[in-house]
């Protein structure tokens, strides 16, 4: 997500340096020129992904999760009235959840040989992971084709940095305390995936419009612009089209996506119908549904971030609407003061309380910045009436084993973490009376539960078509008003 632009960033790796793989990536080069001009910044693979005849590897997977639980009504009758939607960064469930018992987890994770073979590599454990990481990790959408590879999800050592098996890497209980309670006592959502393939600044995009108006990268500059966004006439980025797409045309890129390891050029092919655009749009936002029904709203964020999906906005960066955009602080103020909106966006500052690995985030501190937060929205008279919906943007190049449903040519991305909080959770048989939901979600579902609870129209397909969330909730038992005071830890030792 945060990275300077690079796209072959190859760190020395015994693994690279084969005549063979020398070879394969002279022969793809010509395919890659034009390829390499139209994304110039964004995270690549190492190198090449996989044929069609490639034998199938399975790892060990965790117990799977329930059935999807008979969902409840929504409406504006129902008693939530308070929605919080916070978006965290780069992380996937296996990483996070995959050892959680009764979820759809793996321990073990598949890979391929990035090189001219294109064969099955071994399958591997998933590690002990640090607080620290070491570097970032290849998760942009290209990385994110790779990564599933037509749906058999052995690709992610092969995204930029991939190859030290950073990404095969898990939490626990001992290591996430905090967000494992949170599942014990909630509800874990096993199959929330991302909307797209990665990486955060379109799929910001889709947290507030249900879409990214096409967009697939993130920002690219040639200069040190102050601002971000739109008050930068220097970043530009890469979009489909869509508005010109033909059906023939959504057939071919999703049939390209389908089969992106098969062939290195494949990319090239999907690449041929990108455009530049500023990173300055104007489409329909749920914020400006909220505003115009009279729904009280506001989106908590650092301006001149990656991760201020409305800066973006254009008639909402240059109108009234932008006071609206807070400082992420503002809403413990909010909430101590009883003025915490119908509709809230919190999203962290950059660092450690966002959790994106490298550049010495820790993801230690992280959790604590979601302690203060949580904590304060737990004790607040608000809570009462409050779902509280947390997500991580993009699987940030970590190993997830389950297949994505593939909606169109955006996506869907690998999972996300994702943790469904309110008193009106369903119960279950988790160790603080919680659930585990495996209905499918994306980041729309959540936009759709909004407009669900104040009879919204929705703004495009995804939000039309998604669940609202309706797995998570049970309206028919009292709600269960009792929290896990959340503590602090020490992340001195981390």
């Amino acid at each position: 997500m945060q990275q300077s632009p690079g796209p072959f960033l190859r760190p020395a790796s015994p693994r690279r340096s084969s005549r063979r793989q020398l070879a394969w990536r002279r022969a793809s080069a010509a395919a890659f020129v034009v390829a390499f001009l139209i994304v110039v910044w964004q995270f690549w693979p190492s190198s090449g992904g996989a044929t069609s005849a490639r034998s199938s590897h399975s790892p060990k997977t965790a117990s799977p999760g329930p059935s999807s639980p008979t969902p409840a009504k929504i409406g504006p009758d129902s008693p939530i009235k308070h929605v919080i939607f916070l978006v965290k960064e780069n992380h996937s469930f296996d990483n996070y959840f995959g050892t959680y018992p009764g979820a759809d987890g793996a321990t073990v994770g598949k890979t391929l040989r990035c090189d001219n073979n294109l064969a099955p590599g071994p399958n591997v454990p998933l590690t002990p992971a640090p607080y620290v990481y070491p570097h970032d990790l290849g998760h942009a959408f290209d990385p994110g084709l790779i990564s599933i590879d037509g749906g058999k999800m052995d690709g992610f050592n092969c995204v930029t940095l991939g190859d030290d098996l950073t990404g095969y890497t898990q939490f626990d209980r001992s290591t996430l305390p905090v967000y494992w309670d949170l599942a014990d006592r909630f509800v874990l959502a096993d199959h929330f995936f991302t909307s797209m393939y990665g990486p955060t600044f379109p799929e910001h995009l889709y947290t507030v419009a249900a879409q990214s108006d096409g967009i697939v990268d993130n920002k690219s500059t040639g200069t040190d612009h102050v601002g971000s966004y739109c008050d930068d006439p220097t970043e530009y980025t890469k979009r489909f089209p869509i508005e010109d797409l033909s059906k023939a045309d959504i057939k071919t890129i999703m049939g390209l996506e389908d089969h992106r390891d098969d062939d290195p050029a494949n990319l090239y092919r999907i690449a041929q119908y990108w455009v530049d655009t500023r990173t300055c749009v104007d489409i329909p936002t749920l914020p400006d549904k909220l505003q115009k029904a009279g729904i009280t709203w506001k989106y908590y964020a650092e301006p001149n971030i990656w991760m201020n999906a409305l800066q973006a906005i254009r008639h909402i960066r240059r109108g009234p609407l932008w006071s609206k955009v807070q400082s992420p602080d503002t809403i413990l103020q909010d909430l101590q003061n009883d003025t915490l909106p119908a509709v809230s966006w919190l999203i962290p500052p950059d660092g450690s309380p966002n959790e994106h690995p490298g550049a010495g985030v820790n993801i230690c501190d992280g959790m604590n910045w979601s302690v203060q937060y949580l904590n304060a929205i737990f004790q607040s008279d608000a809570w009462r009436s409050t779902a509280v919906v947390m997500v991580w943007d993009d699987f940030g190049g970590f190993y997830d084993h389950v297949k994505p449903p593939h909606y169109d040519i955006m996506g869907l991305g690998p999972r996300t973490p994702a943790l469904i909080m309110s008193p009106y959770t369903r119960s279950g048989g988790n160790p603080d009376g919680g659930s585990i939901d495996s209905t499918v979600y994306e980041f729309s579902s959540v936009l759709r539960l909004i407009e669900e609870l104040h009879g919204l129209l929705p703004l495009t397909a995804r939000d039309a078509q998604a669940s609202p969330l309706a797995g998570a909730f049970d309206f028919s038992q009292p709600p269960r008003l009792d929290v896990p005071k959340l503590k602090e830890l020490d992340c001195s030792a981390s």
